[in-house]
């Protein structure tokens, strides 16, 4: 249900109703992480630096990190049904989309800025 792709690496992430984050090599055309979860992910989007995605569930968003062998939920943040969301081009922020709601976070400190 979602997809998004790496500004500096050749790698893209996606989402889907089967409950799975997975982050493709493009070039390669392998997989490189998977990860399944309880709830289905709804959105993902990934930072700039090809190290960190955002994976938007229906109760809450989750800011991870890319790990050699596996993907790591490092903050999650309290927003529900959250079916988009998108760093900035440098990566210093994200959006995050709820319903109408449109929400503007600090990515370093994860506080709300708009």
């Amino acid at each position: 249900t979602g997809l998004d792709s790496c500004v500096r690496k050749s790698l893209v992430v996606t989402c889907g109703a089967d409950k799975t984050v997975r982050v493709w090599n493009y070039a390669d055309k392998t997989l490189e992480l998977s990860k399944t979860f309880a709830d289905t992910p709804h959105s993902v989007a990934f930072h700039p630096s090809g190290l960190h995605i955002l994976v938007g569930f229906s109760d809450k968003l989750r800011l991870m990190n890319l790990l050699l062998d596996d993907i790591r939920t490092y903050k999650e943040l309290p927003i529900k049904f959250c079916n988009e969301c998108q760093f900035s081009n440098g990566g210093q922020s994200f959006v995050a989309v709820s319903g109408s709601t449109v929400l503007v976070y600090n990515f370093y400190t994860c506080e709300l800025t708009h």
